[in-house]
């Protein structure tokens, strides 16, 4: 098997409407709950290497954070394959995987997401199915984003022990969000695409 990887490139959309001491220690936490190998260049650019088992659901993980900041999104491109070389930077590391992640995110217009691999059979689908993931992921107001991102953050803590987290008052409150968030929804695509993306390589 050969030496499969998955690399994110991103910018933040609305970035200068918000405060960047706001919302970079917010991404930066959020890279780092994935890897230590990654950049932002640019003032609100970034390139992360991630594992492939959560490549899609660390796109969710960065959406969710930056969500917490009124009027913050972001536009992620995956690219899987191999990498020929590694520096110390990723941006100067070179390979399939980031050049089909910077033609991923060069590929974005008016959509949030876009992936692409060597298998174009796992391209096509997997995109049609995270772009109606992300349509459903623009109707997350901050409280909805919080409460997702604990859930990705803790997958194992129950609804009380997020409730706790998040400092809500009431348990039935992160049900509500989650409902109201799609999250079983949007974690149903993101479980079926990794899998599929995992049995390929």
């Amino acid at each position: 098997m050969k030496n499969i990887y998955a690399i994110l490139t991103g910018d933040i959309v609305n970035s200068r409407h918000a405060d960047i001491q706001e919302w970079l220690p917010i991404l930066e936490e959020s890279l780092k709950f994935y890897s230590n190998n990654f950049d932002i260049f640019r003032g609100d650019s970034f390139q992360v290497a991630v594992p492939l088992d959560k490549s899609i659901e660390a796109i969710f993980l960065i959406k969710s954070a930056l969500r917490t900041v009124d009027k913050l999104d972001v536009r992620i491109g995956l690219g899987v394959g191999e990498v020929s070389y590694w520096d110390d930077h990723i941006k100067n590391s070179t390979g399939e995987a980031l050049i089909n992640s910077g033609e991923a995110f060069d590929t974005l217009d008016k959509e949030l997401i876009y992936v692409k691999s060597p298998w174009a059979e796992w391209n096509e689908p997997t995109n049609i199915m995270l772009q109606l993931a992300m349509e459903l992921a623009k109707r997350w107001t901050i409280n909805m984003a919080q409460t997702v991102l604990m859930q990705i953050r803790t997958p194992t803590a129950n609804q009380s022990e997020l409730a706790r987290l998040l400092k809500r008052k009431y348990q039935s409150q992160v049900s509500t969000e989650l409902g109201n968030a799609n999250w079983q929804k949007i974690k149903m695509t993101i479980d079926y695409c990794t899998k599929d993306l995992i049995k390929r390589c």
